[in-house]
């Protein structure tokens, strides 16, 4: 392996502009067209997959966690295209994407893996077609249909294949499962991405598959990454993750100015919008301000400003910055009026929250939140655990990267809109 063995890959090729105006989701067209920055996350990643690239296995596992919006799902996809671009013939690597719901069962987990691989030797039997790395990659693809047929006839279900009218691998421990697909899959190096971990079931099983993902993964030469929101961590320990190498849980938080600008830059760039360079770079400057490096946000002002853009003939121009940064602002306030309704509790309380942290310098104790939602919980018969998993998934409310059991509003400009809603507590009326 070089020094840089897993570069970053070159941005995505971008939709046409009214497809990607349409987009209600950036998941839906997969890889992100302007993703930029990320560099000391990517940096984490890399580490990872060079020490298992060098033989190191186990203890390995990444967490990426963050609030809705922070570019977890984006930065995953990133990751997973230098692992498809790095493999090849004769070093075959796989990026297997998994489904948290997945990991209470070794079956699914292993039957996901394998056919990941096959499916990865199917594309580089084709890459080395007529070549002496052929044979290799047929026998692996041998391999992996014997495999298949042996643990179902040894182990009933622990493939998920039907035995006597039974679908289950109950009982099954998870290392014999990765023991016995070891044959086979330790002829790759093998890259596991989890998004929304942060609904991974809390299980026996789920400890079981954990151990063998994080721990001792019984031969296979595996990394694990979890991507999800900010209580990933807290919910991968129930799990039974407890121990992380040193610098391997990152939370994501809003990105540098020259980084979204340069998002920005290339959104206008890529659509061949004309204009002066002075007026260009007015613009780019204005709104990447406006997103305050929020992933989420400079997507969607991006978005609103190429539609008043398409409107005027695709020009760059002073005379519509104006009208471009309005509905730029009116993007970012309907995303808010989101998040403030997936809360779980009145809006008066999001309101009296962020009008404390204010008065706090941003950052709220958990005895306080407990405090100043006491009456609202009550009444609701809403406990506190539930309270602040709901405020977190919502991304009303992040961990504090300083203190422990804090918490803070993840967007500065978000808190501006919270603490300006026009509610009062009962208690103020």
């Amino acid at each position: 392996m070089n020094e840089r063995p897993f570069p970053k890959p070159p941005p995505a090729d971008p939709l046409p502009l009214e497809i990607w105006l349409k987009r209600t989701d950036r998941s839906e067209a997969g890889r992100e067209p302007f993703f930029r920055g990320r560099e000391a996350e990517y940096a984490v990643y890399r580490s990872a997959i060079t020490s298992l690239s060098e033989g190191i296995v186990g203890g390995g596992t990444m967490i990426f966690q963050g609030a809705p919006g922070a570019g977890k799902s984006a930065l995953m996809e990133e990751c997973m295209e230098a692992v498809r671009r790095h493999s090849t013939p004769e070093a075959p690597w796989v990026t297997v994407a998994m489904n948290p719901d997945a990991l209470g069962s070794p079956a699914a987990i292993v039957r996901t893996m394998v056919k990941a691989a096959s499916a990865e030797s199917e594309r580089l039997r084709e890459m080395a077609s007529g070549t002496s790395v052929v044979r290799v990659l047929d026998d692996l693809l041998d391999l992996a249909g014997k495999m298949f047929h042996e643990l179902s006839e040894r182990g009933g279900g622990a493939l998920g294949v039907s035995v006597g009218g039974r679908n289950d691998d109950e009982g099954m421990p998870a290392s014999w499962v990765f023991q016995n697909a070891a044959p086979l899959l330790k002829k790759f190096h093998i890259v596991v991405c989890v998004d929304e971990a942060q609904n991974t079931p809390v299980s026996v099983s789920t400890k079981g598959v954990m151990d063998c993902l994080h721990r001792d993964p019984q031969g296979v030469p595996l990394v694990a990454a979890f991507f999800g929101l900010s209580d990933t961590q807290q919910v991968l320990r129930q799990c039974g993750l407890s121990r992380f190498a040193s610098g391997r849980v990152v939370t994501l938080d809003p990105l540098p100015h020259d980084d979204s600008a340069c998002a920005i830059r290339s959104v206008f760039e890529s659509y061949g919008f004309t204009g002066t360079h002075e007026d260009r770079e007015v613009w780019v400057n204005r709104l990447a301000e406006l997103s305050q490096g929020w992933p989420q946000h400079i997507n969607r002002v991006a978005v609103a400003a190429c539609g008043i853009i398409r409107a005027n003939g695709g020009r760059l121009d002073s005379g519509h910055l104006d009208e471009a940064m309005a509905a730029a602002e009116k993007y970012k306030r309907e995303y808010y009026a989101g998040r403030l309704a997936a809360g779980s509790s009145r809006a008066w309380v999001y309101r009296d929250l962020a009008l404390a942290a204010q008065e706090r310098g941003g950052d709220l104790s958990h005895d306080r939140i407990e405090s100043l939602t006491e009456e609202v919980r009550g009444k609701a018969g809403q406990s506190m655990e539930d309270f602040l998993t709901n405020a977190l998934h919502a991304g009303l409310l992040a961990p504090s990267r300083d203190m422990p059991d804090h918490y803070r509003i993840p967007i500065p400009s978000f808190g501006d809109y919270l603490q300006a809603l026009p509610v009062d507590s009962p208690s103020r009326t």
